[in-house]
């Protein structure tokens, strides 16, 4: 088979004007997500605030998202997607751009909390849309392609503004930002109609939900629904997306400093060494996003639960290879190569599995409740590392998120208990 027929079949899916849209929508969710952070050099001395204050912004900001994805889970089933989505993105568009007018403190908190709710529609609505769409045979790869476009997302974040900030400011960055996600918003509701296949079900199972909620078919629905949600099945898939989050996030949130350190060790200068550590991040981001196309194909071949757990293993040997083993540049850029490869490749795994789960009405539910498990772990995995550097060395906090993939391992043989 020739590499241009290989390629072709990693992103063979159903309906791929649908996936393509909907993941980058997913990029732009992303992007928007890790906005502000590449700002806070900017920030704290341009408005006067501390670390802490802007902190709190992304704090803010992750918690209404996370809080407000549960909701939107629900409207997810019973009302048109393309309503969600593209209301969605542009209300997340405005509250950056409120952020970016803010006069105060205060007022860009009211920002961050505005463009949370906006960003919260899009994880329960566009990944059952996805799931909805696709056969069981193709879930891997159009999960895989979603991923991706998430993943380079997060990495045009910070080249995009951090560049423009330094050129125009970091208001002017901000603007540039939040006009590009409405222009998306724009063509999210031009392009959407033309994508959806005609039997989904934005195009008839919504209408008639919509349709039936005097009626109290929605309400005994729902009543299914959760009785679902609170399966055993289930729980273990919510358990398997909190472990997920939790090891990317502390890997995500500790790589540069991580890098930073490990040669700042040799001799580099500081700013040598903060360079470096940027390096590697982006490095890894890359790795992830593709990595995650190929995954995707894989999924759709092997069972799994068995590909998700080999991901957790082998994220556990790639941590304790880079925090153990006396890396130069060369060894731990390979080794953060390898640690992005096989790290992200179990989203494909675990999204796949969400989508086996969920039918067409408790979708939206499903991924809601996941993407909530997952935000839920990802605040907790990089606290759980800094508590474990904090009291003893940061190569040893790093360590600790090999510990947290394990837990991934045991999540997955106590799966096979609920076949």
């Amino acid at each position: 088979m020739s590499v241009a027929r290989r390629a072709r079949a990693l992103v063979n899916v159903d309906h791929p004007g649908l996936v393509w849209l909907m993941s980058l929508n997913h990029g732009f969710n992303e992007f928007f997500s890790v906005i502000v952070p590449p700002l806070f050099p900017f920030l704290v001395p341009d408005l006067g605030i501390s670390y802490a204050d802007t902190g709190l912004l992304v704090v803010v900001f992750f918690v209404t998202y996370s809080v407000a994805q549960l909701p939107a889970g629900r409207l997810a089933n019973h009302y048109s997607a393309q309503r969600l989505l593209v209301g969605g993105q542009a209300l997340l568009s405005v509250g950056i751009a409120l952020v970016a007018f803010a006069p105060t403190y205060e007022t860009m908190l009211a920002g961050m909390v505005v463009a949370g709710v906006g960003g919260s529609t899009y994880h329960p609505t566009g990944m059952s849309v996805i799931s909805d769409a696709e056969s069981e045979s193709t879930h891997g790869r159009s999960m895989g392609i979603h991923g991706m476009l998430g993943t380079f997302g997060t990495v045009a974040a910070p080249v995009a503004v951090g560049g423009l900030a330094l050129v125009f400011g970091w208001r002017t960055a901000l603007l540039a930002g939040a006009g590009a996600g409405l222009a998306f918003a724009v063509v999210l509701a031009v392009v959407y109609p033309r994508t959806v296949p005609s039997t989904s079900p934005d195009a008839s199972l919504r209408e008639g939900l919509r349709a039936s909620l005097g009626s109290g078919t929605v309400r005994a629905s729902g009543g299914r629904v959760l009785a679902f949600l609170r399966s055993p099945a289930m729980l273990v898939l919510i358990a398997l997306f909190a472990v997920v989050g939790a090891e990317v996030r502390a890997v995500q949130s500790f790589t540069t400093l991580f890098a930073a350190d490990a040669v700042a060790t040799t001799g580099a200068g500081e700013d040598a060494a903060a360079s470096f550590g940027n390096q590697m991040f982006a490095l890894t981001m890359v790795a992830a996003g593709i990595a995650s196309t190929a995954a995707g194909a894989g999924v759709d071949r092997i069972d799994r639960r068995l590909f998700a757990g080999g991901c957790f293993a082998l994220t556990a040997v790639a941590v304790a290879a880079v925090a153990l083993l006396p890396l130069g540049r060369l060894g731990l850029a390979v080794g953060f190569v390898v640690l992005g490869v096989v790290m992200y490749s179990v989203y494909p795994a675990t999204n796949a599995l969400a989508a086996g789960l969920s039918t067409e009405d408790s979708s939206g539910d499903v991924f809601a409740v996941t993407q909530t498990a997952a935000a839920l772990g990802g605040a907790a995995g990089p606290y759980i590392l800094g508590v474990v550097a904090d009291a003893t060395t940061l190569s040893t906090g790093f360590l600790s998120t090999a510990g947290i993939a394990a837990v991934g391992v045991a999540v997955v043989a106590a799966a096979a208990a609920f076949d």
